[in-house]
């Protein structure tokens, strides 16, 4: 029979008491909760949406970025381990395309639904509880800063849950928010714009695939200019997918009227977000129709199930991703992916990207390690991380790194009777190693 308990003068439910308790469904918390449960650990995942996928699918960003190396060299595939594992089920099933060139690296588009089917069965396969539909509301400390109880919120009502550790890949630092610990926001408070990223339908795709990245960009700023369109983002992607004659568009960039950036934690910023981004997906969709020979007879089917959101609340972590770390390719012993993305940093001007050259830089652990809470790790986009570094280490295939390093850690903790605070990332790959948990360097 599950226990009440009183919260804030209200009788509420104890109805879960899992060993690990993911807190979204991204990347990250997919990673972070077949990790733990690999290891034996009794795993619950809560998802705000009725799928896994986080911002790749619900933002459709579409792409599994950060696999391959950068650089003028021939492409090479660099981060393995879950990201691997991940990619070779989506190809195996049809839902990618093969690499796309994206700069001085490579991406790989997806199929989102294909994408939401896979999350289901890993998760499935491996006794994991999801319970979708089912928002955070808070967490609940004792004295000593072990989280006793997170309370949270579905459609029968507000329940309890209480875990022995916790695994915030809210991609907001939610739990953190919600014990107090300390987060920052971008720079100075200014963070990476949102896109509304869309798709367009019966794209020509012959045509497609004969016209240059760099003839979209010039006719966007053309028609902008002469004011036939109302085209604020100059340099756009588009991106063939796995479906027949679909094409991923990302292009959008959404500010206020003033410059200012809406904010992913504010329901009044993002409502102003999805609004302004449906209206400019929509004038891009028109263009392209209008401009480019290859979309002549597309037709837009449909965007994102919310605004792409980049950048919100960042924990200060026991190790902080410096800007210089990224562009100086800095490795670390206790690495927990490695990278090669570029610094792609989206903001209210034109876009500005930092490639790195032949080379990669390492995500150490310690930046998924709050300086609070006695039972918590993070993962994924809230990584401790300097704005321009967030940049480039917030994609796909090193959330599933962090995610899946996290998971580790967590039952790292359970099993050693540790603090968070206490963990060491070096003990965390050795923990990962005895158990036969491939990190991003195995193949």
């Amino acid at each position: 029979m599950n226990k009440t308990i009183t919260i804030n003068a209200y009788q509420v439910q104890v109805t879960h008491t899992p060993d690990v308790c993911v807190v979204g469904g991204g990347a990250a918390g997919i990673s972070a909760a077949i990790a733990a449960s690999r290891i034996g650990k009794k795993v619950l995942l809560i998802e705000k949406y009725g799928f896994c996928g986080g911002a790749t699918v619900a933002g459709l960003s579409g792409t599994i970025c950060g696999l391959f190396n950068s650089g003028n060299v021939t492409r090479e595939q660099i981060v393995f381990g879950f990201a691997e594992e991940f990619y070779s089920n989506l190809r195996s099933n049809k839902g990618v395309v093969e690499p796309v060139a994206f700069g001085k690296t490579w991406l790989v588009p997806h199929d989102g639904l294909v994408w939401k089917e896979l999350a289901d069965k890993l998760l499935q396969n491996e006794g994991i509880e999801v319970l979708y539909h089912t928002n955070f509301l808070n967490a609940i400390t004792n004295d000593s800063g072990h989280i006793e109880t997170l309370l949270v919120k579905s459609f029968e009502g507000q329940f309890a849950i209480q875990p022995k550790v916790v695994i915030d890949a809210s991609g907001d630092a939610e739990v953190i928010h919600g014990i107090q610990g300390e987060t920052f926001m971008g720079a100075d408070g200014v963070v990476q714009t949102p896109t509304m990223i869309f798709k367009m339908g019966n794209v020509a795709m012959d045509a497609f695939f004969k016209t240059s990245p760099q003839e979209i960009n010039q006719k966007v700023v053309k028609a902008d200019e002469e004011g036939s369109f109302c085209l604020p983002r100059h340099h756009v992607y588009a991106f063939p997918l796995p479906n027949k004659n679909e094409v991923l568009c990302n292009m959008t960039r959404i500010t206020y009227p003033d410059g200012s950036t809406p904010l992913g934690t504010s329901s009044k910023d993002m409502t102003y977000a999805e609004m302004a981004g449906r209206k400019q997906a929509r004038e891009y969709a028109n263009f392209l129709i209008d401009r480019i020979p290859a979309f002549k007879d597309a037709y837009l089917v449909d965007t994102g199930a919310q605004v792409g959101i980049r950048q919100t609340r960042s924990i200060v972590g026991h190790h902080q991703l410096m800007n210089r770390e990224v562009l100086d390719a800095t490795k670390s012993k206790s690495a927990v992916s490695h990278s090669a993305w570029p610094i792609e940093a989206h903001g209210a001007g034109e876009l500005k990207i930092a490639y790195l050259e032949n080379d990669h830089y390492d995500i150490p652990f310690e930046t998924l390690l709050p300086k609070v809470g006695k039972n918590i790790v993070v993962a994924g986009r809230c990584m401790s991380a300097e704005h321009e570094a967030l940049a480039s280490a917030r994609v796909t295939a090193q959330c599933f790194g962090m995610g899946y390093a996290s998971g580790a850690a967590a039952s790292l903790l359970i099993n050693e009777r540790m603090d968070s605070q206490q963990l060491k990332g070096e003990d965390v790959l050795y923990y990962m190693k005895q158990h036969k948990l491939k990190n991003s360097y195995e193949r």
